[in-house]
């Protein structure tokens, strides 16, 4: 049996995963897919002090109460994601982003995301959200096909801490990854956003994956996407075999 522990992006919640974590925990998996604070069913909870500190310190507790597992992270939640790597690689059993931010030290999400969206975010921010919120963004650049499930996803997002974007993310060291990893780009959004940071994972050893689906793809292609998370695991399986097999030589 595996773990997975699966981050949200902004805007979003755990609710974003419910199709791919029901797949996985039919196929005899452990899946967390939480709610980071002050987003998803603790919206209410959303306050001013909440950064990019206070989701990475979430998840590290998370991680800490599994044991372990194959982290995936979509889109800002890659910049968590990227900390728990850091702080915890002993934990990381695998991991999967999903078109998702991958700071390097010192970096904060606003470095990562085209200027012309940070003055988008902050603007928005200053005029609806009282300077710290940050309104959800139109879900047409998300390129979703199905005008239904645009409508659906529209619906569910609820503000984001414009702190999160702005904290930069400090790292111990070189980074320490777990063998087997991927990253999943949609192959119909055109531009691609995220088309720079897979070719720098690809020559980092990543293995990078096209599909369509756009931006949203663990709702719009939760078989496809669990299929990869199953992939992952077994890729990790056979690692630590290998490893036990090579200690035991």
């Amino acid at each position: 049996m595996a773990r997975f522990l699966l981050l949200h992006g902004a805007w979003h919640g755990g609710w974003c995963w419910s199709a791919v974590a029901e797949r996985l925990s039919r196929a005899g998996h452990s899946v967390s897919a939480p709610d980071l604070p002050g987003l998803g069913a603790d919206a209410g909870n959303l306050t001013p002090d909440i950064g990019l500190e206070t989701h990475l310190a979430f998840a590290l507790t998370e991680l800490d109460r599994l044991g372990g597992a194959i982290l995936c992270g979509h889109s800002y939640g890659g910049m968590p994601a990227r900390g728990l790597v850091d702080r915890r690689p002993d934990l990381i059993e695998g991991l999967m982003l999903i078109e998702a931010l991958w700071p390097g030290d010192g970096e904060a999400a606003f470095d990562l995301v085209p200027k012309a969206f940070q003055d988008l975010f902050r603007g928005r921010a200053e005029a609806e959200g009282e300077g710290w919120r940050m309104p959800p963004p139109d879900v047409a650049q998300f390129a979703i096909a199905d005008a239904a499930l645009a409508a659906d996803i529209a619906a569910r997002l609820t503000d984001h801490p414009l702190k999160t974007f702005e904290d930069p993310l400090r790292l111990s060291g070189p980074a320490r990854l777990p063998g087997p990893r991927s990253f999943v780009i949609a192959a119909d959004r055109d531009p691609q956003p995220y088309a720079a940071t897979a070719a720098a994972l690809s020559q980092q050893g990543w293995t990078i994956k096209h599909h369509p689906g756009g931006h949203e793809m663990m709702m719009t292609q939760p078989g496809l996407v669990a299929e990869a998370l199953l992939e992952v695991a077994a890729d990790s399986m056979s690692d630590t075999e290998r490893k036990t097999d090579a200690q035991r030589a």
